[in-house]
């Protein structure tokens, strides 16, 4: 009922005045209301006031209703070139459109020059320029092209054959339907059937060709048919926790990405459960920086640096108060730091251990500083947890 509730009363009557010329010739069938007192008393004059507020008090969906009425007379144009070629020059089936005319103007069903003038700008007008305002509306409130174009013409062409030629077969087997409109037999009912998937055909081939056709329904969708056909869908990228190991064949078809690079031993599988390669080569993210070495030596500053998941954290002094390891220093010359004592020594192929730093004590990240104490405080790195982990 919400969703309903986002249509425009103006546009609900559209809607309703689109359907009527196709309701008011199975009411006629059916014995309840005579066609021509049904458009003289309702389909012409609803038109007649729709017509004159478009025109003096317009509104977006205005031009929807333009749309589907130029695209539903041209694609029952399309439509009545296969059937009047079945009818005037193959003759398997006869032309009912003439009759329908007569019950519009209400004169003798004699008079069929008359009855097809009047019929065919029903049928045009009336009939294919409803059910293309209808199928236009539909598609700019539900998003419906965006699904992509087989999507949408498969809709059109789906609605061309399920309310509309469905309602034409119930309107037939109504107890005068075959002796006023035609009698069914296996060749009326699939050359009606051809045509309405021909219809259908070119209405969402048309759709397809509107610019900006979503831009002009201004209120909220009816039903977002996009979020639907996403319904059980991983966001994009897949949310995963840092460091696991997901198959790609866990994740649902639309979700997956190129996995990564298995280790292999000679070619052959390995066992459940075997680690192959260092933590550094099978997680290359969790390599501390390297920290190369000034030309014609000097002295380093250290920065204290925590990963996260790729993503480094810098924070300004200090370094924790136990030895730090940093990996990619390959020598053997001694740094001196700001004090003038060694601080970073090692062998040319080995890792290099530095020593306690010099500064004040770090405080906890987010702590306020004592009163006494003298000095800029130092700054705590922000590990989020990880670093009494990694110890």
């Amino acid at each position: 009922m919400r969703a309903l509730e986002a249509v425009p009363p103006r546009v609900a009557v559209h809607l309703v005045l689109a359907a009527l010329p196709l309701l008011s010739i199975t009411a006629h069938v059916a014995g309840l209301v005579p066609m021509h007192v049904s458009a003289g008393l309702v389909v012409i004059p609803t038109a007649l006031v729709l017509l004159l507020l478009g025109v003096f008090d317009p509104m977006p969906e205005d031009r929807l209703i333009v749309e589907g009425l130029r695209w539903g007379v041209l694609a029952t144009a399309v439509y009545d070139v296969f059937r009047l070629d079945t009818v005037a020059f193959l003759g398997w089936w006869g032309d009912f459109i003439p009759t329908m005319g007569t019950w519009l103007i209400d004169v003798d069903p004699s008079q069929r020059v008359l009855g097809g003038v009047a019929g065919y700008v029903w049928r045009y007008a009336g009939d294919g320029g409803g059910l293309g305002v209808v199928f236009l509306v539909l598609a700019a409130s539900t998003g419906l092209r965006r699904l992509g174009p087989r999507v949408t013409v498969a809709a059109a062409v789906l609605f061309a054959v399920g309310p509309t030629w469905g309602g034409l077969m119930i309107t037939v087997l109504l107890p005068r339907g075959q002796q006023l409109m035609f009698p069914l037999t296996p060749t009326t009912v699939t050359l009606s059937l051809i045509g309405h998937v021909i219809f259908g055909i070119v209405l969402g081939l048309g759709a397809l060709r509107c610019r900006d056709l979503e831009a002009h329904w201004a209120g909220p969708r009816i039903v977002d048919l996009e979020k639907l056909a996403r319904w059980g869908e991983l966001p994009d990228p897949v949310p995963l926790p840092a460091l696991a190991d997901v198959p790609a064949s866990a994740l649902p078809p639309s979700s997956r990405r190129a996995a990564l690079p298995s280790a292999s031993s000679g070619g052959r599988a390995l066992p459940r459960g075997r680690v192959i390669g260092t933590e550094a080569e099978r997680r290359p993210w969790l390599r501390p920086p390297a920290v190369p070495l000034p030309r014609g030596g000097g002295s380093v500053t250290v920065v204290d640096v925590t990963v996260v998941d790729a993503t480094v954290v810098a924070g300004l002094d200090p370094v924790p108060a136990a030895p730090v390891v940093a990996t990619g220093l390959r020598t053997g010359r001694t740094v001196t730091g700001p004090a003038g004592g060694p601080i970073v020594a090692g062998p040319r192929s080995g890792p290099i251990a530095t020593g306690p730093r010099i500064g004040p004590t770090p405080l906890p990240w987010g702590a306020r500083p004592a009163a006494d104490r003298a000095g800029p405080p130092a700054l705590e790195a922000a590990d989020f947890g990880l670093r009494s982990a990694r110890r």
